[in-house]
Parts: C-alpha cells; sequence; structure tokens
C-alpha cells in the first residue's frame, strides 16, 4: 500500500496470491479504498492518551512499576508491543465468555408494509412480493423497497405505513427517488403518491433520509411535535430516546420547527437539533454525525455513552429483554466500535472487557451487574 515493497516481498506475495482465490480476496478486501476509510473513520474516535491511561490503570501495581523500571531501556519495544495487542484485542473474539448457543440473534430484513384498504404485505427475505391491487407500482430490488411514481391525481391521499419490528430494518425509495434507511421499532408514513404542492410524511422511531431535490415541492418529515423541513439533504432522525427527539445533519439543509411554534431553526451540515419531548425545548449543538449514522453502515459506535442508552440500542436490534441488577452500572460509560452483525455475545464480551459490568444471558433477557472487583 506504500509502494515500498521489496523484490523478494514482490514474489512471496505474488505466491500467496496465486496460492488459494481466498488469498486475493482477502487481499483485495484489505487494500480496497472503502475498507481504508472505514478504518480511518475508526481511528478517528480512538483516543490513544486515554487508552493507554486506562492500560496503565487497570495493570497490575507491581507489573506497572517494573514497566516503568525497564522504560529507559525498552521503550521503543513498548510501542510495537502495545500496537499488535490493540489490533488483537480489536480482531479477536473477546475470550472472556464463551459464546452461547442462545436462540439471539442479530437484526435483519424485515418490515411489514399496511396499504391504505388495511391490507398486509410481509417484506421479510423468504417472503416472494404477492399480487398488489390496482394502481399500486412497487417492486423489490433486493432488501430495498421502491415505489414507481405516476401522475395520477387523488383527491384523497392514499397512505401506506412501512413498519419494522424489533429485530428489523428496511430500506425504501419513496415515489419521489427519496431514499430512507428505517431502523429497528419504527414506522413510517406516506402517500402513494405526493401532493402537488408539498411532499409530506410522518416518522415514528429512527430513520436515515437521503432526500431527491425538488425546490417547487418541499419535502416534510413530521416527526410526533416536531416539523423537518427538508432542502435536499442527507440527515438521520431519532425519536426512540426517552426524553428526546434528535435531528442530525449530514449535508445540504434542514430547518426545525416544533409544533404550535412559528420559529424554525435552521441547521448546518454537522448539526444536531435536539428537541426535549417534555417542553419543545431546543438545543442547537456541533457534532460528529458518524456514531449517529454508523448504523446505516452495519456499525455501532460509542463515544462515551451511558450504558443504559447503549443496551437499550442493542435491546432493540436483538430483540432482547434487559434486567438490570444494579442500578448504578446504568451510568457507566463505554467508548466503542463495535460491529452490529456480530454475535450477541461478541457484543457483551467486547464491553464487558472494558467497564465495569457484567452480563448474563437467560433465554431472551440480558442481565446487567456491576462488577465491583475491578478497578476499571
Amino acid at each position: 500500500m506504500e509502494n515500498k515493497i521489496s523484490k523478494t516481498q514482490q514474489e512471496e506475495l505474488t505466491a500467496w496470491l496465486e496460492k488459494d482465490k481466498k488469498n486475493r480476496s482477502f487481499f483485495q478486501q484489505v487494500i480496497s479504498p472503502e475498507k481504508r476509510m472505514q478504518k480511518f473513520e475508526t481511528r478517528k474516535h480512538i483516543d490513544s492518551e486515554r487508552a493507554f491511561s486506562k492500560f496503565k490503570k487497570n495493570t497490575q501495581p507491581h507489573k506497572v512499576k517494573s514497566i516503568y523500571r525497564l522504560s529507559q531501556y525498552a521503550a521503543i519495544f513498548l510501542v510495537p508491543v502495545l500496537v499488535g495487542l490493540v489490533y488483537l484485542l480489536v480482531n479477536q473474539e473477546p475470550a472472556t465468555r464463551e459464546i452461547s448457543q442462545s436462540p439471539i440473534t442479530h437484526g435483519n430484513n424485515k418490515a411489514i408494509l399496511i396499504l391504505s384498504q388495511g391490507e398486509t404485505i410481509d417484506l421479510s427475505p423468504d417472503h416472494a412480493l404477492p399480487a398488489l391491487p390496482e394502481g399500486i407500482d412497487l417492486v423489490l430490488q433486493g432488501d430495498k423497497l421502491v415505489y414507481i411514481s405516476d401522475s395520477t391525481t387523488e383527491k384523497e391521499r392514499q397512505y401506506h405505513e412501512l413498519v419494522t419490528p424489533r429485530g428489523g430494518e428496511f430500506k425504501i425509495t419513496l415515489p419521489d427517488g427519496t431514499f430512507v434507511h428505517l431502523n429497528s421499532n419504527s414506522k413510517l408514513r406516506f402517500p402513494k403518491n405526493f401532493a402537488p404542492d408539498k411532499r409530506e410524511i410522518f416518522l415514528s422511531g429512527e430513520a436515515y433520509f437521503e432526500v431527491s431535490k425538488n425546490t417547487n415541492k418541499p419535502f416534510l418529515v413530521i416527526a410526533e411535535d416536531v416539523q423537518v423541513k427538508v432542502y435536499g439533504t442527507t440527515f438521520n432522525i431519532n425519536t426512540l430516546l426517552e426524553n428526546q427527539i434528535q435531528t442530525t445533519l449530514v449535508k445540504g439543509s434542514v430547518g426545525i420547527q416544533v409544533q404550535d411554534s412559528s420559529q424554525e431553526y435552521i441547521l448546518k451540515p454537522s448539526q444536531q437539533a435536539i428537541v426535549q419531548k417534555t417542553d419543545g425545548d431546543i438545543t442547537i449543538r456541533d457534532v460528529d454525525t458518524t456514531p449517529y449514522t454508523a448504523w446505516t453502515e452495519g456499525i455501532f459506535l460509542f463515544d462515551n455513552e451511558r450504558l443504559e442508552t447503549i443496551l437499550d440500542k442493542l435491546a432493540l436490534w436483538y430483540d432482547v429483554e434487559l434486567f438490570y441488577q444494579n442500578e448504578s452500572v446504568k451510568n457507566v460509560c463505554f467508548t466503542g466500535y463495535l460491529k452490529r452483525y456480530d454475535n450477541i455475545d461478541v457484543i457483551l464480551n467486547a464491553i464487558e472487557s472494558t467497564v465495569s459490568a457484567t452480563f448474563h444471558i437467560k433465554e431472551r433477557t440480558i442481565i446487567i451487574n456491576k462488577n465491583e472487583y475491578t478497578n476499571r
């Protein structure tokens, strides 16, 4: 990748690539621009100083002193060792708990489409799209539902609903070309064809939007008591939080307005609007948008987030229940990069090895307790 390979090394690499198709496939994945960008995004969220501080704190005192005594002689060797250790910890499954044979699996593409007349269509992978009523033109393209718009003028708008259960997600292209990725336990209500003067949809839950630009027909998302007016843009809305509705803007421009208020707040890229559900108070702040949209790329990215919030997200995606044996453990904070499609044990082991919490799985319930025997 750095173009510094020697002739001998090049010969070894070529021989290895020709030995097995799996080798070549793996090599192409490693050097792909997408993989490098993904690793770059991950590294942006790594605080090496804080990580090393935790490492020193968690090491037994006599071992730490030994490292200090040897540091003046062995510093040059310590850095590669630590880098290797981090690599192993990131790339290997933690060994704190054996992988269970529990029935808990990660979420997948599944949803129910409810037509205007109340007819329901199962969009799970093992279900074929049935014959549709006249006037409804849509197709399934892989894991995405695509509406094909027509010019029909409807006196009364016919609304459809796309509903994802716990442990489900789904993608849809609306009649105007807007792309929506719906997260677990969410509902999107939209017309079969948009009105001539506006494109209005309703959201409950979490969704990522890439809105098709049309200056003559504004796009409106009604999320509970919040209206998001879109001007051709990419953003994420989350109403699943207990007391807040979050709108995170990736690019473009959106206006945030609370119901029964005439004031509109305009967001710029990399800004987030937080609306309090209790009183409608709005706070605008600058954020790194990656943790809020990483779920669409199959990643959980947590930056010093409370364990309760993290486990709520996991409970929705893995469709499990939570039982806290110790309430104080909810406030433990965790920073980490986890794969959304990993086994639940891998996720819990990664968290458990970093923070003062323990997890046990009983049927479809995760039992959480605080580990009182650690300094972490």
